[in-house]
């Protein structure tokens, strides 16, 4: 295989690999609200610092889906994780995790992060990417920053590269934007 193809091998392989892992996962069940109910004496309500239990800290092993890390590791795939990097800004609270398959040689990598972020660090990190030729789109719950893919190593069907999404309170990045739906939003 000439250099010339290597990227659209890998191309063409991760997006096998991510449609493969994206059916492994269900479909979010669709959200119905109760029927309103007047009540007849007081409700108590529940005391204000009662919350929910707090998170695990982010692993390669708990930010993907459960489906898709059995698939990945059925297969053979073994994951390296890292700091979760935007550009230069290392968010310490967050992880980055590279998953290879020893068995296929120069196959393909993917790449899965998330990250807790403040609002303050989303909107730096938003403008960093921007002036980095990063682009912008607008999606439901929050904003995509992808390469510009004429840079891009590896895309995919749609023809992004890395892209980050960043939603209310954290970040994650995949390899490729179809990657995304692997990953839990937490």
């Amino acid at each position: 295989m000439t250099r010339r193809h290597a990227p659209l091998a890998l191309a063409t392989g991760s997006a096998a690999i991510l449609m493969l892992l994206a059916g492994c996962s269900a479909p979010e069940p669709a959200e119905t609200a109760p029927p309103e109910a007047v009540p007849s004496s007081p409700v108590a309500t529940p005391e204000a610092t009662a919350s929910e239990p707090a998170l695990p800290d982010p692993t390669c092993e708990n930010i993907i889906r459960e489906a898709s890390l059995e698939e990945l590791q059925s297969q053979g795939w073994e994951y390296q994780q890292g700091p979760f990097m935007i550009g230069e800004m290392q968010i310490d609270a967050g992880v980055s995790c590279t998953w290879t398959n020893a068995a296929e040689p120069g196959g393909n990598i993917l790449q899965f992060g998330w990250a807790p972020l403040t609002a303050a660090e989303t909107t730096d990190a938003e403008r960093a990417l921007e002036s980095q030729g990063w682009i912008r789109e607008e999606g439901d719950g929050g904003v995509y920053l992808t390469e510009d893919p004429a840079f891009a190593l590896n895309i995919d069907g749609d023809g992004y590269g890395v892209t980050y999404f960043f939603g209310d309170g954290y970040a994650q990045v995949a390899d490729v934007k179809q990657g995304l739906v692997v990953i839990e939003r937490r």
